[in-house]
């Protein structure tokens, strides 16, 4: 069985990096789709800088080290490593990225029988390490890891007694340091004793402050955070806030301040469930950043910017845009008929699931008149990305939940900040 070999390039080459993440989204999505009867779909992640000879030499050996339930299944086997051995030798190295390969028997988009296939996909970030493995679906978690939320949120919690530091990864919290002041409490004192108290308090408290900065700069900088949420019972977490202690790259983080009943551990969890709403409607800031370009743009008499996808596709063609605007959920895509008597191919656009391919397949070819053709399907972010690269413009796909998603859903999903306007 010849096996038929698709490269998935598109994630690596994009033009912006919320392409890259929509593609390679599309790409899993497509992916995890395929299922296998038998344990015979092998996953083949390889990190940068390895030997290609060596891995091939490796995998040659790897149905022998196999137990299988029949011979047949040992066949399907050698023949899926051979697929993938085949599109290792045309690479004479790995990418920086790495490689991942995905490989097996399946029945695979309009097609009417098994096709041995061999995807290869460059992803958008590195491969960290080397995996072989086999089974009835394809082992896509290393992929997956990439698409998760890229905001890395730091949490902290203090009153005048302590301070603790967290950070949320994925959906769990953990407490990643937490220190006390030794700072007293208020006293009942009067007179001169009192004020001399409240002045040395006032001192510890500003060094627990300036202990609390150091700590956060240590702890959030070093991790790469960038949304900082901050809490913690009474009046003494906006003093520090207020104070300038903190880095000034953390203030600038920081995106929300809430009251809860303590500084400790517990406080963490509160503050991030009093923050969760924010957080699930932050838009990137180059996304709010973008959105508001446009806005500002539309709201003008000529301003540079366009809506609606035969506008955004007009202008695309005449080399007017700067910025395509998506977002990832219009369920948009080209559909290309090709004639299988004469090759000649129509393309329509329209959403996905509507009558057009059903009525581009009753059309008589208007080169040969016949009515039997190959159908394929092109995402609205590739035909977008197609036309920007012959223009040097360049797609944004806006994926975050946020009002600026909307704004851009409500303009039907697509826009464009131009370069000029001819009009």
């Amino acid at each position: 069985m010849v096996a038929e070999n698709i490269h998935f390039y598109s994630c690596q080459v994009a033009s912006t990096n919320s392409v890259k993440m929509h593609k390679l989204r599309k790409q899993i999505a497509y992916l995890s789709e395929k299922e296998s009867k038998a344990k015979d779909f092998v996953s083949l992640y390889i990190p940068a800088q390895s030997n290609v000879a060596q891995i091939i030499a490796a995998l040659k050996k790897q149905p022998d080290c196999e137990v299988f339930e029949s011979e047949r299944a040992k066949e399907r086997l050698q023949d899926t490593v051979k697929s993938i051995t085949q599109r290792l030798r045309e690479h004479r190295e790995i990418s920086e990225n790495g490689l991942a390969l995905f490989s097996g028997n399946y029945v695979d988009d309009g097609a009417e029988r098994e096709v041995l296939s061999v995807k290869e996909l460059i992803p958008p970030e590195p491969i960290t390490a080397y995996l072989f493995a086999i089974d009835d679906h394809f082992q896509l978690e290393p992929l997956r890891e990439m698409l998760r939320d890229q905001k890395i949120v730091g949490i902290i919690a203090l009153d005048a007694k302590e301070a603790c530091f967290g950070l949320l990864k994925g959906e769990r919290i953990e407490l990643i340091k937490s220190i006390s002041s030794g700072v007293p409490g208020k006293t009942g004192k009067g007179g001169q004793s009192q004020r001399r108290y409240e002045r040395e308090r006032d001192m510890e408290l500003t060094n627990f402050f300036h202990r609390i900065a150091e700590h956060a700069a240590e702890v959030f900088l070093t991790n790469h955070v960038n949304v900082l949420i901050a809490g913690g019972p009474g009046q003494t977490k906006n003093d520090f806030l207020k104070g300038e202690y903190l880095h000034y790259e953390l203030d600038n983080m920081l995106l929300n301040i809430v009251d809860t009943q303590s500084a400790g551990k517990e406080a963490l969890k509160e503050i991030f469930d009093k923050s969760s709403e924010l957080l699930n409607n932050m838009c990137g800031p180059e996304e709010r950043k973008i959105i508001q370009r446009l806005s500002a743009e539309l709201a003008k008499p000529n301003g540079l910017a366009t809506y609606g996808l035969d506008a955004v596709l007009g202008a695309l063609s005449k080399g007017e845009v700067q910025v395509a605007l998506v977002t990832d959920n219009t369920d948009v895509v080209e559909s290309i008929a090709v004639c299988k008597k004469c090759g000649h191919a129509v393309k329509h656009i329209a959403k996905l699931g509507s009558q057009v391919i059903s009525e581009m397949a009753r059309t008589p070819c208007e080169k040969c008149g016949a009515v039997t053709y190959e159908i394929h399907q092109k995402d609205i972010v590739d035909v977008l990305e197609d036309m920007a690269s012959k223009t040097n413009s360049a797609v944004e796909v806006i994926s975050t939940p946020s009002k600026e998603k909307n704004q851009l859903k409500t303009l039907s999903g697509f826009a464009a900040i131009l370069r000029y306007t001819t009009g």
